[in-house]
């Protein structure tokens, strides 16, 4: 009984990754040398796949949205993950799901299409 206390108490304890908002070091960690793909929170249709170069707190990236290739920046600020186009330019904070999916919130609001690592950086 003691030891499933124990047990209980130990598991308890440990922070789980999934399902907290990221913080710049784990962003750091995860994004950078990547390859993540996603269905547009902008149009909600449009498939993209991006690999973003390596980084401290900045870096590229590169990628197709349907059948357009682009290239964009990234740049950590704090706890959110930020991209510039040529267009324009947007921030987000990013909620680990699982080893493979990320969740994207502008502010308080969830956005309704996941991003998710189909390479991992270092992969």
């Amino acid at each position: 009984m003691l030891k499933q206390m124990t047990l209980a108490l130990t598991l308890v304890a440990v922070p789980l990754q999934a399902g907290e908002m990221m913080s710049a070091q784990d962003l750091m960690q995860t994004i950078p040398g990547a390859t993540l793909s996603g269905i547009s929170n902008e149009d909600y249709t449009t498939r993209w796949v991006q690999t973003y170069g390596p980084g401290e707190t900045s870096g590229t990236g590169e990628g197709t949205f349907g059948e357009r290739v682009y290239t964009s920046s990234w740049s950590i600020r704090q706890d959110l993950w930020c991209e510039s186009w040529s267009n324009r330019s947007e921030c987000w904070r990013i909620e680990r799901v699982n080893e493979t999916t990320l969740q994207p919130y502008v502010g308080q609001q969830k956005l309704p299409n996941v991003w998710t690592i189909v390479d991992p950086a270092g992969g």
